[in-house]
């Protein structure tokens, strides 16, 4: 039990971290090369894009594939994405 406040903690750093994302991919004046919607130019296991689509954040890779957002990445990885910002 004494070990629950971490989960929590990581749950409300996730939820800090895509709601950062959605921001950043909001405020972006980039459109997708694939999608009709704005995007984050990433480059990350290959992957070119990062939109909200059908209100999910959603990786695409150079041939318009799409992928979700955990599929190859991890927190930490996503964190990295917002420094380099």
């Amino acid at each position: 039990m004494k070990y629950k406040e971490l989960s929590k903690r990581y749950d409300d750093l996730e939820a800090e971290v895509h709601e950062a994302l959605r921001q950043e991919i909001e405020n972006s004046e980039t459109e997708s090369e694939f999608v009709a919607t704005k995007c984050l130019n990433v480059n990350v296991f290959d992957y070119e894009e990062l939109v909200i689509l059908h209100d999910s954040l959603t990786f695409i890779d150079d041939a318009g594939l799409q992928y979700g957002l955990y599929t190859e990445c991890s927190l930490e990885d996503l964190i990295d994405i917002l420094r380099k910002i």
